[in-house]
């Protein structure tokens, strides 16, 4: 197992390697090509001289990073290397990066409302889950070397078919969640603070501006805070994430404002704090999509020996 990620880390050198010399091959251009999305338009293109400077500084980084697998003998060596060479990708095509794919396919919206999961399949036949209040834009073709999407809102789950050759970009909330061919979970509801990326099979990248954040790896996620611009790991239940397709929803520790947009999302119900002691309360529970709402707010004032009171649509938890 030590060997073939080391000589993954080593492959990966080369080709980026051959890269910066334009001796790459098609398969080499997409893998790296895919972090271009990444660049802003509006920063000020480089001059000939500034972008040969880059190339060289990128270039002595990677001559100095030989990998030796008889030094290279513990994971945080393997894991700091690979950070290293992503990370010099992603500031490479933030900085020399200056022609991007013009060609604009036709894209479509996809919405969804209370309690409404949708599964739609893409032109490539990845197959995309979309949860409750939830927004996707999907083009009506896959044309040139990516195949991208944008989640608008909300929640989706993404098992994404495979291929080098194009690699998958989910746009939301100001990060690229990039793949080659994986499954994976991405939450990202504008009344949360945080975005979330959960992996269940492959590897999965994600970058903001040009710089990596995370390589995760199955059973991983990552906690981005879009007010904070801090991002945490954490290992989950790949499984539990995902629940919400076949009709549960798992909550850890989750706070009030989670709690009430999941119940909002199911149920229809707007869920009031009201005090602010109730604010401060966390939940940890799950919940069952087909059960009748009285049942699950009988749950959760259980939780925290509260009350709740129905005030049309409203449940008011004190």
């Amino acid at each position: 197992m030590l060997r073939t990620q080391t000589m993954d880390i080593y492959k990966f050198r080369k080709k980026l390697a051959r890269y910066l010399k334009g001796k790459s091959n098609e398969t080499e251009n997409a893998l790296i090509e895919a972090w271009y999305k990444s660049y802003d338009i509006n920063e000020r293109p480089l001059d000939d001289t500034e972008t040969q400077g880059l190339q060289q500084s990128i270039q002595s980084k990677i001559n100095a990073a030989v990998f030796k697998p008889s030094i290279i003998q513990l994971p945080i060596f393997r894991i700091a290397a690979s950070v290293i060479i992503i990370a010099g990708v992603a500031f490479l095509t933030w900085h020399i990066y200056q022609k991007k794919n013009t060609s604009q396919a036709d894209f479509y919206t996809i919405q969804t409302g209370t309690n409404g999961v949708k599964q739609l399949v893409l032109p490539d036949s990845s197959v995309i889950w979309l949860n409750a209040a939830s927004t996707l834009r999907v083009p009506n073709a896959f044309n040139g070397k990516l195949r991208e999407v944008v989640l608008l809102e909300g929640e989706a789950f993404f098992d994404i078919k495979r291929n080098p050759l194009h690699p998958f970009i989910v746009h939301t909330a100001g990060l690229n969640v990039q793949v080659l061919g994986t499954s994976f979970n991405v939450k990202a509801y504008k009344n949360l603070p945080e975005v979330k990326v959960a992996v269940a099979t492959g590897k999965v990248g994600v970058t903001k501006n040009g710089n990596l954040l995370a390589m995760l790896l199955p059973g991983h996620q990552l906690n981005y805070n879009t007010k904070t611009n801090q991002n945490t790991q954490q290992v989950i239940n790949a499984d539990e994430v995902q629940g919400w397709k076949t009709g549960y929803t798992y909550l850890s520790q989750a706070s009030f404002n989670e709690l009430a947009l999941v119940i909002n999302n199911i149920f229809g119900l707007k869920l009031k704090a009201g005090n602010g002691r109730v604010n401060t309360y966390h939940f940890t529970m799950r919940v069952q999509h087909n059960l009748p709402a009285g049942e699950i707010l009988k749950v959760i004032s259980q939780m925290h020996n509260t009350h709740f009171r129905k005030e049309g649509d409203k449940v008011i938890l004190y």
